[in-house]
């Protein structure tokens, strides 16, 4: 399945939670709820971020800005190496190195980048409170990649990473301004969003640690540094407080 479309399918589930009651969105692998401290984890990386964001034409058509998106890709590489959780701890305090992999290791490495997106889009549609039948998963989280990046454990000594895909729409000029004469009539125009994703995975078992999202309805902007670190420093509520790298491993960060 393309990744874009893996995407989609992942922001689509989330658009479906956005506003209802379905409790909160930030998830945790049962392990560490049953026994809080029970995984310390020390080595951990922020991995590529993908960051598409789009500009939405009068009409509603969305065209991805590639300039723009590369903008917005630096500005949450930068927040989330300084948001801080509740407790005062970095997120995470480097980069992974992707070339320092082999280029078998890379072709994994984006093979279970894809897989995430996947099962991400999955935990979320079980969240609805429409499936009924699929909300024991939200009280027993265990959503896994499998163990296909344990090399990085055991190559270069990182625990876990951490993943982050998101979108920002932006609207043009023209769309603004229908958004306007639409109050007028009653009807409502939608000006964009920004949406970021994040989910932790240790990579020696494969396990989803942790799992969130956040959802602005056009107030961030993706493309500005001080918008998307409030939006990140939304986005890591509920994330565990973890152990930050204390010295980086060889060959593993920037």
């Amino acid at each position: 399945m393309p990744r874009r479309l893996r995407l989609f399918m992942l922001l689509a589930a989330i658009g479906l939670l956005a506003g209802c009651a379905a409790g909160p969105s930030a998830k945790l692998h049962y392990t560490i709820k049953q026994e809080p401290g029970s995984r310390p984890l020390q080595q951990v990386v922020l991995m590529p971020v993908d960051v598409d964001v789009y500009e939405m034409s009068t009409g509603g058509v969305k065209e991805e800005v590639p300039e723009w998106s590369d903008v917005a890709e630096e500005n949450v590489r930068s927040a989330l190496l300084v948001s801080k959780d509740p407790q005062g701890k970095c997120c995470v305090t480097r980069e992974v190195d992707s070339a320092s992999l082999t280029g078998e290791e890379r072709d994994i490495l984006e093979e279970h980048l894809a897989l995430f997106t996947s099962v991400a889009a999955s935990a979320r549609w079980a969240d609805h409170p429409v499936n009924t039948a699929w909300h024991f998963k939200a009280q027993h989280f265990d959503y896994t990649l499998g163990d296909g990046l344990a090399f990085l454990k055991t190559n270069y000594g990182i625990d876990a990473g951490l993943i982050i895909l998101g979108e920002d729409v932006v609207s043009t000029a023209g769309r603004k301004a229908t958004a306007v004469v639409g109050v007028m009539f009653g009807v409502s125009v939608p000006l964009g969003h920004s949406t970021l994703v994040g989910g932790l995975v240790d990579f020696e078992t494969g396990d989803l640690l942790w799992l969130n999202h956040t959802v602005s309805g056009g107030d961030a902007d993706l493309r500005e540094r001080g918008s998307t670190l409030d939006l990140a420093r939304e986005l890591m509520v509920g994330y565990p407080a973890l152990d930050a790298a204390r010295e980086p491993a060889p060959s593993t960060g920037n």
